[in-house]
């Protein structure tokens, strides 16, 4: 042997010699994963090993403490948290993010989320507050439901002042503050406000009053401007010439007191005329479509006005404005003409005989032109189809006339036989045509001739 070779002999041989003691000895070994303690036996040399000995598989972004490549000897206790989903409900917008992280405190987790986490922020595991620097007990999958702290800049009657909270709405925020509202205090943005970052309030409490309405007494408070929007508040209306000392736009008096006057006025005798009335007589000397007036009319006059005002019941004043009876109403007589006369007219048409002419205005219809989008109605109230040649009026000239026939230029003879409704005039007819041959009207004035003869019972009375 040569003297290289007994050198490497006598250096290797102890080492050989330690390894082979170390595996055949083994020792026990403590480890937390993921909370739970194990304790086994191994002969691995580093923490990976005996982790994988123990049948502790490793995944990628696995968090092991001391590290896996540590020799085992130098490792007291080994802890493995494993990689977990963890969902963050970032309650100041609602957005959920969702993240595969082995970290255990909240802080580390939400930074990794890409939040900035302050000490005054809140987080909580299923609603119960947990500390941002301190590992989460859970473990699985877990929900952090993250809200930043924000900030109220109070302007409380002028004041100032700044709360830091994490509380949902403005409302609870207050509370949490010590800042009690009473209704009747006045507070900018509302109370139910959503806290999604730093905002500014402005809070203007209420004042005590002493209001006397309707000879009753109460208590009140209100933070508004003027007299007016404090006794609104509450509940106290002011009618016709009601009023209140001080005025309703003054602004609230320093002692609180507010008295509400109510005022009624009586009319004992009011001012008016006397309408005369108007006889209506049939005269068979007068051709039908002629009026006479026998009598011109006249209104009788008479003024009688006393006014009384009451404020708070009492009397507090009394006006005469004078009465006199001027003038008896005059009794209107018309007589109007009964004489039904036949007249003879050329037209276009060829000649007609008539006993009536009438201004009227003229509209046209077809079945699927009669003012119902949609409908369509062929046949009329006569019981005959719509088609030229087919008139329709009024209900009350209807029941005069259905039947008869009368000329209208432009438009020749037609039978009055359907009933319709032209909200502008009474003096109004409807032409009648088919869809084929429709033409429109307008709203067209037009003199229509009544033709002979007349309708038993007519008196030149149109209806």
């Amino acid at each position: 042997m040569n003297r290289k070779l007994k050198i490497l002999l006598f250096i290797s041989l102890p080492v050989i010699g330690l390894i082979a003691g170390y595996l055949l000895m083994g020792r026990t070994v403590r480890a937390v994963v993921d909370g739970e303690e194990l304790e086994f036996r191994t002969r691995a040399l580093t923490v990976g090993a005996a982790l994988d000995s123990a049948g502790v598989s490793l995944d990628e972004g696995d968090h092991v403490n001391p590290p896996a490549v540590t020799w085992l000897s130098k490792a007291d206790l080994i802890e493995v948290n494993s990689t977990r989903l963890v969902r963050v409900l970032c309650e100041s917008t609602g957005e959920m993010l969702e993240i595969e992280t082995a970290l255990l405190t909240p802080s580390e987790i939400l930074k990794l989320a890409g939040f900035t986490p302050g000490v005054a922020d809140s987080v909580r595991v299923e609603g119960v507050e947990v500390p941002l620097e301190e590992p989460l007990d859970a473990t699985g999958e877990v929900v952090l439901q993250y809200r930043s702290a924000v900030t109220l800049n109070l302007t409380i009657d002028g004041e100032a002042l700044t709360h830091t909270t994490t509380a949902p709405d403005l409302g609870s925020a207050l509370r949490e503050a010590g800042v009690f509202l009473r209704a009747g205090d006045r507070i900018s943005p509302s109370v139910n406000t959503m806290l999604s970052g730093d905002l500014d309030v402005e809070i203007k409490t209420g004042r005590a009053l002493v209001i006397t309405a309707d000879g009753e007494t109460f208590e009140g408070y209100s933070a508004a401007d003027s007299v007016g929007e404090a006794l609104a508040e509450n509940g106290v209306a002011l009618q016709d010439l009601d009023f209140s000392l001080p005025a309703l736009s003054d602004t609230l008096p320093e002692d609180g007191v507010i008295q509400l006057v109510r005022v009624t006025e009586e009319l004992l005798v009011q001012p008016s005329t006397i309408p005369y009335e108007s006889e209506l007589l049939a005269d068979d000397t007068l051709e039908i479509g002629t009026r006479k007036v026998v009598t011109e009319g006249a209104v009788g006059i008479s003024a009688v006005r006393v006014r009384v005002r009451y404020e708070d019941g009492k009397e507090v004043s009394r006006v005469n404005e004078g009465s006199i009876v001027i003038a008896e109403p005059v009794t209107r007589v018309v007589h109007y003409g009964s004489k039904i006369v036949d007249k003879v007219m050329d037209t276009p048409d060829g000649p007609i005989t008539y006993y009536m002419a009438v201004n009227v205005v003229a509209t046209s219809y077809s079945p699927c032109r009669s003012g119902v989008p949609g409908k369509c109605y062929p046949g009329t109230s006569y019981g005959l189809p719509v088609q030229k040649g087919v008139i329709g009026v009024h209900r009350s000239w209807y029941y005069m006339f259905a039947g008869s026939q009368i000329y209208v230029p432009g438009y020749g003879v037609g039978t009055i036989a359907d009933i319709g409704y032209y909200p502008y005039s009474d003096y109004w007819i409807d032409l009648g045509y088919s869809d084929a041959d429709y033409v429109s009207w307008g709203a067209s004035n037009v003199t229509i001739y009544f033709l002979s003869p007349a309708p038993p019972g007519f008196t030149g009375v149109l209806p």
